[in-house]
């Protein structure tokens, strides 16, 4: 059995990929697609799963579909979906420790909510305004005579065939003996139709937190997309693909963040690409391809647009739909993947092609590839158990391939390295065993420390001791300097809900009750995890609990939380201590906000004189 270090000690010439055995247990079968996998830490225990929808089409039995949790690539539980899902996406909802990740499943119209894989929340898509032609003939069809239906419906021939609602699809497609009938069952159902949920993902709200609270993006085959805020469930952004013809969405790709600016493209099915802005309600039409679009995406660094053709072409537009490179592929593409590699500081692009090849690109340069003995159907990347660069794949046949990202390895943007690497990748396949998703990363960096210390502890332990009173002024220094430009009464923070603090002191002396108002001023936030921390010199006052975390504050209704404040006395004459004046008489009060180290308020609040206690 290999181990991650002496994989990693080897020379830099092998493989740029791990692959992980599973030893002689029996493999997990997978069908699924690359929009239905996600990662998420589902048990709040910071091991990443993977999670996928395992799709049954057998002819002998009904479609169905399983959601399954799996540990590595071992199953841990599985539970059934009430329809065939087209995209799964793992958010968080609100900013509430510790934070709990929902899992999004979109099956037709609706979007289904599980939050510790228990079913949380059902949000169905609005119906679509219907067409004033369909609701006469409607209104017209249960009591006229069944000899004028053909007329009547002979006018719905001439509407677009996507905009009517699905019972009126269904009563052109009837033969003639059975309209009546289903005339009569559906006269009074809705006309309206409401659209299919085709493509789904995450929107994050801002990007200055690791898990910051994300919107879910839903494309529908009636040409609509939809940003979803999933703490309310509300719609906060909808807009049309095509404004001239009902372009059908198949694929979508997002950029930026919801607060901010973000860009929205969307691949359709007749093989057009439009981009969505946030200050716009309808698309741009950037290009239109002759043949179907196998993959999509846009490209978070230079916010180029990369799709994969059924002609065996790879290529790169930029915004305005101008033509930047394209590459030519020995066979059919299936699917394409981003690979994010932060620390390197790039961004690759996996295309899985027909026959088991896996290529990488960095821009127009193929830097990688490796070949798998099936054509993979379905790919995902990321943090996976205690390693971060995983590549989860699955073929056609449902095996499951997991592959590990080196971390010695460095790509090249040019043609003689690309060449060079994807030679040396293709002789060597380096093999490791499951257990590594289990275990932590100690590099030959981390090794060689460890053994210096020891050789050199006198000197290591007096230079730690230095770092560390270094450590702790600059400290000191920085809290000084947030807590003092934080002196307000209401917060600034922009990527929050703005808070107002007030307070009020009763009570003569030497025990006070300090009641302070927190008061949400926006509209539609909600501000939460909130804590309110009082400071004050000990020589002067005591305060029994210093520290108060605030429930969720509403808009438009304050909170209302008191302190028990005591002032220091002598204990011989119960009179304050002469060092207290009314200068220094304040109690410092602190609104902070949980994983920020500055202060939203930051005020002080002077006390009164304290009677002697007699």
């Amino acid at each position: 059995m290999a181990s991650a270090t002496e994989s990693e000690s080897s020379s830099a010439s092998g493989s740029n990929w791990l692959h992980v055995d599973i030893g002689d247990e029996k493999p997990q079968l997978l069908s699924t697609l690359s929009s239905c996998m996600t990662l998420s830490d589902v048990q709040c225990d910071g091991y990443v799963r993977l999670l996928a929808a395992d799709i049954s089409l057998e002819d002998d039995e009904d479609p169905s579909a399983k959601l399954k949790v799996f540990r590595g690539l071992k199953l841990k539980q599985e539970q059934s979906l009430p329809g065939i899902p087209t995209a799964i996406e793992s958010l968080y909802i609100d900013e509430t420790e510790p934070k709990t990740p929902v899992i999004a499943v979109a099956i037709a119209e609706s979007v289904l909510f599980y939050r510790h894989l228990k079913p949380y929340f059902k949000y169905t898509v609005p119906a679509s305004d219907p067409d004033e032609l369909e609701m006469e003939v409607w209104r017209k069809l249960p009591v006229l005579q069944p000899e004028t239906h053909d007329g009547l419906l002979q006018l719905l021939k001439d509407v677009d065939h996507a905009k009517l609602s699905r019972k009126t699809q269904r009563l052109l497609q009837l033969p003639v003996e059975e309209r009546e009938s289903f005339i009569n069952t559906h006269k009074d159902s809705p006309v309206g139709r409401v659209g299919n949920i085709v493509a789904m993902c995450c929107l994050k709200r801002v990007s200055s937190s690791a898990n910051p609270p994300s919107h879910l993006v839903l494309a529908t085959d009636t040409g609509r997309v939809y940003v979803l805020e999933p703490q309310g469930f509300n719609l906060v952004y909808q807009a049309k693909t095509c404004s001239y013809e009902t372009a059908v969405p198949s694929l979508i790709s997002v950029h930026g963040t919801y607060e901010t600016d973000f860009c929205i493209v969307v691949g359709t099915r007749n093989g057009g690409v439009y981009l969505l802005r946030k200050s716009n309600s309808e698309g741009q039409e950037i290009l239109k391809m002759s043949t179907p679009l196998t993959g999509l995406l846009l490209l978070p660094v230079d916010q180029t647009i990369v799709v994969t053709t059924m002609e065996q072409r790879y290529l790169c537009y930029s915004k305005r739909g101008k033509l930047l490179y394209q590459v030519h592929l020995e066979s059919q593409p299936v699917c394409i993947l981003p690979l994010m590699l932060t620390h390197l500081g790039i961004t690759l692009v996996a295309v899985a092609l027909q026959g088991g090849a896996v290529k990488f690109f960095l821009q127009r340069y193929l830097v990688d590839e490796f070949v798998v003995p099936q054509t993979v159907a379905a790919m995902l990347y990321g943090r996976m158990g205690m390693e971060d660069h995983v590549l989860t794949l699955t073929t056609q046949t449902g095996e499951m391939i997991l592959k590990i990202l080196r971390r010695i390895t460095r790509f090249e943007n040019d043609i003689a390295a690309a060449t060079s690497a994807s030679k040396s990748s293709a002789s060597s396949h380096r093999i490791v065993d499951a257990s590594i998703l289990d275990k932590p990363k100690k590099s030959s960096i981390f090794v060689e420390q460890a053994t210096r210390e020891k050789q050199q502890a006198k000197a290591s332990y007096g230079s730690f001791q230095v770092e560390l009173w270094r450590l702790r002024h600059t400290a000191a220094r920085a809290t000084i300097d947030a807590i003092n430009s934080s002196e307000s009464t209401i917060s600034g923070d922009l990527t929050h809900a703005p808070v107002k603090l007030s307070a009020e002191v009763c009570g003569s002396g030497p025990a006070f009750r300090l009641y302070l108002t927190v008061q949400n001023l926006s509209t539609f936030k909600m501000a939460s995890n909130l804590a309110v921390l009082l400071h004050a010199d000990r020589r002067h006052y005591t305060i029994p609990q210093s520290l108060a975390r605030l429930p969720s504050v509403l808009p438009g209704i304050p909170l209302r939380v008191d302190f028990e404040i005591v002032s220091v006395l002598d204990p011989l004459d119960k009179l304050p201590p002469a060092s207290l004046t009314p200068d220094n008489s304040q109690i410092r009060v602190m609104l902070l906000k949980t994983g920020q180290s500055k202060p939203l308020i930051a005020a002080a609040v002077t006390m009164p004189q304290s009677e002697a206690a007699f």
